[in-house]
């Protein structure tokens, strides 16, 4: 993995799957039409959310579009997907575009979620999933083209999805300086020439969908709580998650307008975390719905 965004996508799995609320999730079982053969993930990344779904039974068989703007990203997510499977015994086989997982089809899409909305690219799909992502874009102009890419009664599945709190333990002098200018940095957020998402997406959310005729069916908390265990490891590769979540602050709040302490706050953190006593806390919402049928 020698591109660290795919490293962080692959240490991020484990986090995930404590995360996701599986009270919503077993809504979304009962929400999903019977026999839904086409999934679209926006924002889709490495592909840890179709291991996930397929590890979890969720999805089986049909197709799963994965769709990112991340050209890398894509390029290894057909290698992890093969080496997830091989891993578990599932048949693997790559493709010209994705790779066949067992009885699924994998395809990967390289497109901007603007561009492709614009172009009406793709067939409707049965379940539109987005984890982790409605946070990086400006929900209500995103939204109504999101749900054109759903069938009528189609489900959508919106989950991990940032609502203005994070915590660092144990507690900082410069805590409430540092991630009040690290959430507000996520408010001023431009990608692609486009406002890019807020640091209370979760709590809005509700009254987004509402707006759009898909109010929420299931919602619940899906925080992300990252821990050392008593030997003072972390699980998996999560400390690299933890160290590149330290360095996405850092990036967001580097030069002239830093918030005073913040090279402080950083220094501590990153002996917290060499010394597995760093605990970080997110919290997220997870929301699932169905378009009109």
């Amino acid at each position: 993995m020698s591109y660290p965004y795919t490293r962080y996508l692959a240490a991020k799995k484990s986090v995930d799957d404590r995360a996701l609320n599986r009270q919503v999730l077993a809504d979304l079982r009962r929400l999903m039409p019977p026999g839904a053969g086409r999934v679209l993930e926006i924002g889709a990344g490495l592909g840890t959310m179709v291991a996930r779904l397929l590890e979890w039974q969720v999805v089986t068989a049909g197709e799963y579009i994965l769709l990112d703007v991340d050209r890398r990203l894509l390029h290894d997510s057909r290698a992890w997907l093969c080496e997830w499977a091989d891993a578990r015994g599932l048949p693997a086989r790559p493709l010209p575009d994705g790779v066949r997982l067992g009885e699924l089809r994998v395809r990967l899409v390289e497109a901007e979620l603007g561009s492709y909305l614009e172009s009406g690219c793709g067939e409707p799909a049965d379940l539109l999933v987005a984890n982790a992502f409605l946070d990086l874009v400006d929900v209500p102009t995103v939204l109504p083209g999101l749900l054109r890419l759903l069938v009528p009664g189609g489900v959508y599945w919106f989950t991990v999805n940032f609502d203005g709190e994070s915590v660092f333990q144990p507690d900082h002098p410069h805590d409430d300086d540092v991630l009040g200018a690290y959430h507000r940095s996520m408010d001023d957020r431009v990608r692609h020439g486009r406002a890019a998402g807020e640091s209370r997406t979760g709590r809005h959310l509700f009254g987004h969908l509402r707006a759009a005729g898909v109010p929420a069916r299931s919602a619940g908390s899906s925080d992300w709580v990252v821990m050392a265990g008593p030997d003072g490891t972390y699980p998996g590769d999560e400390a690299y998650f933890l160290e590149t979540i330290l360095s996405t602050v850092e990036e967001a709040l580097a030069g002239p307008a830093a918030p005073a302490g913040l090279a402080d706050w950083l220094a501590v953190r990153r002996g917290q975390l060499a010394g597995g006593e760093l605990v970080y806390l997110a919290h997220q919402l997870d929301v699932a719905g169905r378009s009109p049928g």
